[in-house]
């Protein structure tokens, strides 16, 4: 159950091609005195094969119908016994692929291994192909190019004569002897799959004296529990679990499956004592590495500067090669052994740093961490399998600092020195040992910064230059450093050559990378230079519909599906990017993009720009603000992000001159929008005229009662247009019952200078029930007030300054402000309620002028400038 720290390519950034003789992979190993045949234990349970729920048919993945998972294990004197029993059935033509054949994987030096069983049944009759079984033991190491060796041994079985409707039914027992931690049990089995399976059946059989702790997590599955003897049996048995949806970009901590773990401690005090005794740091050295560590502490007084350059020295001398086999898995190597040979793995170098550092005074331990689960730690039981990488915990003072000595040529002093973020980390220490935390500071400042320089040309012959310089800094400054180390500079220019040629057809590389390096301050700048002849600039409108594309990183959003998807997205570690473009030699004045920002709780997306005559300057800045998205977020980031892809990119005519001229975005914009409010003029004219030509005659109607209800909701609907047609019919009314000669239409249009008048004139005709004077006072003062506060920073600063929240609230301030005035209409109309009733009803020609009002506000907001 243990499987040592090996690191990943993440943290191995330099791959080493170790080639040794006795490494030869792919090659036969041993031959079947590797594997033992025979029958199981007397402990072991031989469950019936059960039968699979056909309700999830349609979910059977290659063919292959999952019948029984089986695991069971026994206790024994340093270590422990298990039983693997798998059971399927070929259900399909694919299935025979992948279901004639079996691996045994196994560790030779903490391993053995005996088959006890083989059997094919056939329409209800056991074929026993054990006796005949013959295995090919082979030597694979998977992760040789990344310089780890494991050792580990692969016993592969061609299982003969197998057909489709055949069940294969096979089990295995492994005696486990464990390096290290001879007394730690860890296991952990899924109660959910995301294919059928028929049967999950799990088996402990464990000491009474040593409870075991379990910790289902997703999950109710609970285990039976009995007492044999000395012994403790826990079992568990989850019978054709409904196979759930795998959901991409989950946060590690979040679990997709339920799951079950056991461990036979709650302590982590207990993993650490099992390897403790491995790690105890070295005091005496090779006198080449103590007259460097001498040199350092005489150059250096301050332990910071103590620090990095004893990091550096182990970094960047000691290459990397993970010798993981049998004792190698957990146990380091000396430092002495490490430094003759030059190259460790992960638990050496931080054995070895520790030292060092311990050497020149600082107070350092090794620490172990998981690369890609560091963040779920919290939540597992105590083992060494939850690790799988080690590095280093020093403390200086108060402050704490991690330290991957696996990774190489990391830049920066004490204050500018990028650390992992692997989530949580477990210190060997001799006493308290507990999980930390590994803090990750937020960027204060872009990490890479893009800066494009577009020369447009000033004479139609000459050629575009394009110069680009991107500086990284921090944590990307150490990632293109080592690229830079690592990759023909030559090959990394036309990489770039090849990203902005699909933009800029024809585009040509005028110089050779330039790069600058300041290890010190951990910055790493590349510069790049092209041009772009006069003819591939006028080719195919290129300079007419000319693309200007920042590259911030936001194709790495993560964009999941959200059928059925109940888990939080995740987004990974802080992002933080900037890119700049400044076009130069323009004819004419151009405006840079508009209203492209977004900014949601997950993410901040900025666009800003400037202007001369001659010049545009663009900037985009990206950050992500949070780690995971909620899962009641998504549908909202996912908008986030697909507003973001679309204002990554902009496409300009830069062959305008004279006015200010816009972007390609806004010249379809302005079309589209020009076009709404065209269409909502014609549509106001032809109503104007329809209500023009109708007769208003002299009745017993006062003003124009309407009902409140109707009046509120279409003032509001139509942003208070509605109130004009609304005061128009009401002075034509009275113009018609009283034979004055007015203008309607111009009172409604300066509808609040008549309120108070008209509210005056409701007044003297009624006999009770009037409305105080101060109502419509109110309502006259807050609509001019809104007026003003609109008008004011157009006439102060040439333009509207006011948020759109205030546009909103004044437009239903306005609506509203009649009111007062209508209600006293509607008492003075009540002797007559069927002129009320009339006007109360909700017209095609209501509807229809609700959505001219509609199209013409969209027009008038989404006009570009």
């Amino acid at each position: 159950m243990q499987s040592g720290f090996r690191c990943s390519l993440r943290a191995v950034l330099c791959c080493v091609v170790f080639t040794v003789s006795s490494f030869a992979l792919g090659g036969p190993a041993a031959a079947d005195d590797q594997v033992a045949k025979g029958p199981a234990e007397g402990w072991v349970e031989f469950v019936d094969l059960p039968k699979a729920d056909p309700a999830y048919r349609d979910r059977i993945k290659n063919g292959i119908s999952n019948l029984l998972s089986d695991y069971q294990y026994k206790h024994r004197t340093n270590g422990f016994t298990r039983f693997d029993r798998y059971a399927y059935q070929i259900v399909d033509r694919p299935g025979l692929e992948r279901g004639a054949g079996m691996d045994l994987e196994f560790d030779p030096s903490r391993h053995k291994v005996t088959l006890n069983r083989l059997h094919v049944i056939r329409d209800g009759v056991v074929l026993d192909r054990l006796p005949d079984v013959k295995f090919d033991v082979y030597r694979r190491e998977r992760d040789s190019e990344k310089g780890i060796f494991d050792g580990r041994l692969t016993a592969h079985v061609n299982i003969e004569d197998v057909r489709v409707g055949d069940i294969v039914d096979y089990a295995a027992t492994y005696e486990v002897t464990p390096i290290v931690g001879p007394d730690l049990f860890i296991e952990q089995f899924l109660t959910e799959w995301t294919e059928p399976v028929a049967l999950v059946h799990e088996k402990i059989v464990w000491p009474t004296s040593q409870p075991l702790q379990i910790r289902p997590t997703a999950t109710g599955i609970k285990p039976s529990i009995t007492v044999s003897g000395e012994d403790t049996v826990y079992a568990w048995k989850v019978s054709n679990p409904a196979p759930i949806k795998w959901e991409d970009n989950l946060p590690v901590d979040y679990p997709n499956q339920g799951i079950v773990e056991i461990s036979s401690t709650a302590n982590w005090q207990d993993v650490v004592d099992a390897i403790l005794p491995y790690y105890q740091p070295a005091t005496v050295f090779p006198k080449e590495f103590t007259d460097k560590l001498a040199r350092i502490a005489a150059q250096y007084p301050k332990p910071e500067d103590r620090m990095v350059e004893a990091f550096r020295l182990v970094q960047d001398e000691i290459r990397y090669v993970s010798l993981s086999i049998g004792a190698g898995s957990y146990i380091p190597r000396s430092p002495e052994t490490v430094l003759a040979s030059g190259f460790g793995d992960c638990k050496d170098k931080a054995l070895l740093l520790t030292s060092a550092l311990r050497h020149l005074g600082i107070e350092a331990y090794v620490s172990l961490a998981d690369l890609d689960e560091g963040r779920a730690l919290y939540q597992r039981l105590p083992s060494l399998r939850a690790f799988d990488h080690a590095i280093v915990k020093a403390v200086i003072g108060e402050r704490i600092y991690w330290l991957d000595a696996t990774s190489y040529l990391q830049g920066g002093r004490i204050e500018n020195l990028s650390q992992p973020d692997y989530g949580f980390a477990l210190p060997l220490v001799s006493s308290t040992a507990a999980l930390e935390k590994m803090l990750q500071p937020e960027p204060a400042k872009p990490t890479t910064s893009v800066v494009e320089r577009f020369e447009f040309p000033k004479q139609d012959s000459d050629p575009l230059k394009l110069t680009v310089t991107t500086t990284y800094i921090d944590a990307d400054a150490d990632g293109m450093r080592r690229k830079l180390a690592g990759e023909a500079l030559s090959k990394m220019g036309d990489d770039y050559l090849q990203y902005y040629s699909k933009q800029y057809p024809g585009l040509k590389s005028v110089a050779a990378l330039e790069t600058k390096d300041d290890r010190d301050r951990n910055i790493v700048s590349v510069k790049e230079a092209y041009e772009l002849a006069a003819t591939a600039l006028q080719a195919n409108d290129l300079n007419k519909k000319f693309p200007l594309k920042a590259d911030v990183g936001v194709s790495n959003l993560p964009t999941p599906t959200m059928v059925g998807r109940i888990g939080p997205v995740w987004l990974g570690s802080p992002t933080y990017k900037h890119h700049k473009v400044i076009v130069t030699n323009l004819k004419t004045r151009f405006t840079g993009p508009q209203d492209g920002d977004v900014l949601t709780p997950e993410l901040s997306f900025k666009i800003s720009y400037s202007n001369t005559p001659t010049e545009l300057e663009i900037d985009w800045n990206y950050k992500t603000l949070v780690d995971k998205v909620p899962a009641a977020r998504i549908v909202d980031y996912l908008k986030a992000a697909d507003d973001v892809n679309r204002n990554i990119q902009w496409n300009y005519d830069f062959t305008q001159t004279g006015a200010i001229a816009p972007s390609a975005e806004d010249s379809t914009l302005r079309f589209v929008t020009v076009t709404g409010i065209l269409v909502s003029l014609v549509c106001f004219v032809a109503m104007i005229i329809r209500e023009a030509k109708k007769q208003i005659l002299p009745n017993d109607q006062h003003y124009w009662p309407m009902s409140i209800k109707k009046f509120t909701v279409m003032s509001l609907l139509s942003l208070g247009i509605y109130n004009l047609l609304w005061a128009w019919r009401a002075f034509r009314q009275k113009r018609a019952n009283s034979g004055l000669k007015t203008w309607p239409f111009w009172r409604a249009v300066f509808l609040p200078f008549w309120l108070i008048p008209a509210f005056l004139d409701v007044d003297k005709q009624m006999a009770g029930r009037k409305l105080p004077l101060w109502t419509i006072v109110i309502g006259t003062v807050t609509f001019l007030a809104v007026w003003l506060v609109d008008l004011t920073p157009e006439i102060v600063f040439g333009q509207d300054t006011t948020p759109l929240w205030w546009d909103g609230a004044g437009t239903a301030i306005q609506s509203l402000a009649p009111l007062p005035l209508l209600i006293m209409i509607n008492r003075l109309n009540e002797p007559m309620p069927e002129n009320e009733a009339r006007n109360s009803r909700v017209s095609r020609w209501d509807v229809f002028g609700i959505a001219a009002c509609a199209v013409m506000t969209l027009s008038i907001w989404n006009f570009p400038g």
